[in-house]
């Protein structure tokens, strides 16, 4: 048995955009304000992995500027807060009730290519001000601004994800460890079509200029009762 929701990730190109599946069956999320403390952790989940299994990715993320993603702006805006959290990330009832669909992708961004845009032209990509961290007006935010084509509404709500993503990079690579939480993997799912495939109007999510997806996985976070159980 598995969760109904529970596919492997949704690979998606078109053009030149592309968001790969990256084939991985364990993901593990260490998150506190001590890298010293992850790290060590870390280490003695993979000692105890080391004969089972084969390493993909590693990747350590840090906060930045106080919750900015590596572009200057303000990452995870529209996330739910307190309660609501609960809502968004976890499966309400059911076999795998207080469980989470898991959606991860490592985006590298090309900051120097960033940089050159002026604030306002950073600004549209992005459809949001860079210091306030305001939405632009409607009449001014463009069809192809990230959050014009990730947020979603069906019968008058909105797709909700709970985003935990991090900056990470070094000197010569930097980006965006992106990793979602929710009751339901659709959203995940449409919000990523979006972004990448184009609409009617040929609009697609213009950050793909500077940002591109290099990995992409699928996995379900069971609750503690069930991995107990």
């Amino acid at each position: 048995m598995r969760p109904a929701g529970l596919a492997p990730f949704p690979a998606v190109k078109s053009g030149s955009r592309h968001a790969p599946a990256t084939p991985a069956d364990l993901f593990i999320h260490i998150h506190s304000n001590r890298h010293d403390a992850n790290l060590l952790l870390a280490r003695r989940i993979m000692a105890l992995l080391a004969a089972h299994a084969t390493l993909v990715e590693e990747i350590h993320g840090f906060c930045n500027m106080g919750g900015r993603d590596l572009t200057g702006f303000v990452d995870g805006t529209e996330n739910a807060q307190g309660d609501d959290r609960a809502q968004v990330a976890l499966v309400a009832e059911g076999d795998f009730a207080a469980g989470s669909y898991v959606s991860l992708q490592r985006y590298v961004h090309d900051l120097r290519h960033w940089e050159q845009l002026a604030v306002p032209e950073q600004e549209a990509v992005i459809g949001r001000t860079k210091d306030s961290n305001e939405e632009l007006d409607g009449t001014i935010k463009p069809p192809t601004a990230h959050i014009a084509r990730v947020v979603i509404e069906e019968d008058g709500a909105e797709l909700k994800i709970l985003r935990h993503s991090m900056p990470y990079g070094t000197t010569s690579e930097a980006g965006l460890y992106f990793v979602a939480y929710g009751a339901d993997s659709g959203p995940f799912r449409k919000m990523l079509d979006r972004m990448i495939l184009s609409d009617a109007h040929g609009h697609h999510d213009h950050l793909l200029d500077f940002s591109r997806p290099v990995t992409g996985a699928s996995f379900f976070a069971p609750s503690l009762d069930l991995l107990k159980g």
